[in-house]
């Protein structure tokens, strides 16, 4: 999955190479002339130093690292306490992740930037599906082969939910990239297929994932 994650970005940012060569191109521009058109692309941007790139990757980590464990707090008195089911804590959980993105993509439309919506939409899944969840994994791995061995909650087991998962998630991510690659917004038979999608799998994760 990670590879998967690498190819994407090449693709991602070969792409908008070639996309810019065929606008200067299409422009019939001179060397000065899209040099100044660069320029005038990132004029607005600055160089940031190395110190605070560290520093702010630091403080990410760090808060990152105390909003998990306040986070697997929660949901450890959910499950026991409260006697949830772990799948609906986990949509739960998500639910209130996706915060952040929610917001984005409900100001673009408001605006009509439905580019930037469906952009924002289909980053975010590439990234939890092909960065965050296989770095986790890795991160489980690493925990329960060197660190603690005998965690009663691990290994993952490959389970009839954890298998669907997977099986499942691809045809939405395909069906998403597919609506991206032929360039128009989203009509009423591809909502309902994302969304039958989508709700198969919190259906079937809900009802056979509380093990």
């Amino acid at each position: 999955m990670l590879g998967v994650f690498g190819v994407y970005v090449y693709k991602l940012v070969k792409g908008y190479a070639l996309e810019e060569q065929s606008v200067q191109k299409a422009l019939d521009l001179n060397e000065a002339e899209a040099a100044e058109r660069k320029a005038n692309v990132y004029s607005q941007v600055k160089r940031t130093s190395l110190w605070n790139i560290i520093a702010l990757f630091v403080a990410g980590a760090t808060l990152a690292i105390l909003g998990g464990e306040r986070v697997s707090e929660v949901a450890q008195v959910a499950l026991s306490e409260l006697n949830l089911n772990p799948i609906s804590m986990a949509v739960c959980l998500a639910a209130f992740a996706g915060m952040s993105e929610y917001v984005i993509v409900w100001r673009a439309h408001r605006k009509k930037q439905y580019g930037i919506a469906l952009a924002n939409a289909f980053g975010g899944i590439t990234q939890v599906m092909f960065l965050v969840l296989p770095f986790t994994f890795l991160a489980i791995a690493i925990y329960q082969g060197f660190l603690v061995t005998d965690h009663v909650d691990l290994p993952l087991s490959f389970s009839l939910s954890n298998v669907l998962l997977f099986v499942l998630l691809f045809p939405t991510f395909y069906v998403l990239i597919a609506l991206i690659e032929e360039d128009h917004t989203l009509g009423a038979l591809d909502t309902v297929t994302m969304l039958a999608i989508f709700l198969l799998v919190i259906l079937i994760l809900v009802c056979y994932g509380g093990g």
